[in-house]
């Protein structure tokens, strides 16, 4: 089982649907966990769940009781890809948030989850983790989980700069907390080669000692067939069977098993 986070630090880079749609690729052939902690829900609606169900389990509590991993699995929310299981967000988590701040040992939450759930993860090839644009206390558990992180940018100055801060400021933290450098990965998403922008920042995170050791070949290109994506609550390869952004996705995942992330 490999644990792998998606991360930024600027809203708008298409963090979730990036995820969205690998999970599509990867449940083709193996069983695939989402993890949804970021406040705004967006996967867990991607995927369909109704986060308005009364009483419905979220990664709320996971932060707030520990509850066991069985209780908090929402099964195979996409029909034509059975494989795919979530553990749901919560708008809650922002409040769980604060109230973490003086707890003792809080960034091991959830890696501590998944160490005493390991029987039921073991069934797990992957679990997929995804997060608010932020470096908070949350973020950090998932963070501190990952055995890879996989950052997201857009094609802006901003994009790029927020994956510099991000690379800087994990550095920071995970000194503090003993663990090695887990950034293993940047994909650049939301690329039109008509701008000319596009190009230059791709030949700037090339050249960039710090962002061109991670950075992917394959970019994904603007497309609103990953908006409809999320509005079907189905990923690329099921909506989109033999499309170019499609080619970009799986190439993006051969990416990854080269340099180990997969």
């Amino acid at each position: 089982m490999k644990v792998i986070t998606i991360g930024t630090l600027k809203g708008g880079t298409g963090k979730t649907s990036t995820l969205f749609n690998l999970a599509g690729l990867l449940a083709e052939e193996c069983r695939v966990l989402l993890i949804d902690v970021d406040p705004q829900t967006n996967l867990s609606l991607n995927c369909g769940v109704d986060i308005t169900i009364k009483n419905l389990k979220t990664s709320k509590n996971i932060f707030e009781n520990g509850e066991a991993t069985a209780n908090l699995i929402f099964k195979s929310p996409i029909k034509e890809l059975p494989n795919i299981d979530i553990i749901p967000s919560s708008i809650g988590l922002t409040a769980t948030e604060l109230q973490l701040i003086s707890q003792a040992g809080r960034e091991n939450i959830l890696r501590n989850f998944i160490l005493d759930n390991g029987a039921t993860l073991s069934e797990y090839d992957y679990v997929l983790i995804d997060t608010n644009p932020s470096m908070g206390v949350i973020n950090q558990n998932a963070f501190l989980s990952a055995d890879s992180i996989i950052l997201i940018s857009d094609i802006s100055l901003n994009g790029i700069q927020g994956a510099e801060l991000f690379i800087t400021l994990w550095g920071n933290v995970r000194k503090q907390l003993r663990k090695n450098d887990n950034i293993k990965a940047l994909i650049l998403n939301n690329f039109d080669k008509r701008i000319k922008l596009s190009n230059e920042l791709m030949e700037y995170c090339k050249e960039d000692e710090g962002i061109s050791p991670i950075i992917l070949d394959t970019v994904i290109y603007n497309s609103v067939q990953i908006k409809n994506s999320e509005l079907e609550h189905k990923p690329i390869n099921i909506l989109q069977k033999n499309s170019v952004i499609l080619k970009a996705y799986r190439d993006i995942v051969t990416e990854l098993t080269e340099k180990g992330v997969l």
